[in-house]
């Protein structure tokens, strides 16, 4: 029993892990989601005003002040170095598209680490009988 014990224990860390990477990438996908929505509530904001200062960057987390006048339409990354030139309307779409689609990527891993912990759960109390036995 004491090598089903100590196999169910590297199975568990084994888990854990895949817990932590779990996080991580949930994580990232909501710091994605955050900054497709600040993208999305500055074209709202421009749309509303029509024109309006912003913050550049130009990299390094460095910002310029920028005024921007009649904005009406935008270059939006498609990925792969490629750039579409949208209007305002066709942005916000495909802003909305990300978003539900990193939340739907967000909702997966969430049902898969609820799974891995429930398989934890199990194999932990598989661990506490095996130890019960044993002494």
């Amino acid at each position: 029993m004491e090598e089903d014990a100590g196999t169910y224990l590297a199975i568990i860390d084994a888990y854990r892990e895949q817990l932590e990477a779990i996080e991580a990438q949930s994580a990232y996908i909501q710091a994605l989601i955050n900054d497709y929505l600040k993208a999305k509530l500055t074209i709202e904001n421009l749309e509303k005003q029509g024109k309006g200062e912003v913050l550049l960057p130009i990299g390094g987390g460095v910002f310029v002040p920028a005024k921007c006048d009649k904005i009406s339409e935008v270059l939006v990354s498609e990925g792969a170095d490629i750039v579409i030139k949208k209007d305002l309307k066709g942005a916000k779409d495909s802003l909305d598209k990300r978003i539900k689609d990193l939340q739907d990527s967000l909702t997966k891993l969430g049902e898969t680490y609820q799974k891995i912990q429930s398989k934890i759960e199990e194999l932990s109390q598989k661990v506490r009988e095996a130890m019960e036995k044993k002494g």
